[in-house]
């Protein structure tokens, strides 16, 4: 399959299901399911970037739902 037959393929689906939504939903799932299952066994600096990062990404999502 050509590389122009394999980005149809992937528009079509984006359109047909919202597959970046997905993506987006199955990714925050991994992420959580990872954070909990390692909260207890990490120290208080892992700790502190799990949660920095989360406010991070949760920040940035609303910036670009604002300024696009």
């Amino acid at each position: 399959m050509s590389a122009l037959g394999v980005q149809n393929v992937f528009q079509r689906l984006t359109q047909a299901i919202y597959l970046d939504r997905v993506l987006k939903i199955v990714g925050v799932i991994g992420f959580v399911l990872t954070y909990l299952n390692a909260w207890r066994s990490v120290g208080i600096g892992l700790k502190l970037g799990f949660v920095c990062s989360a406010a991070t990404w949760f920040v940035g999502a609303r910036f670009s739902k604002i300024y696009r």
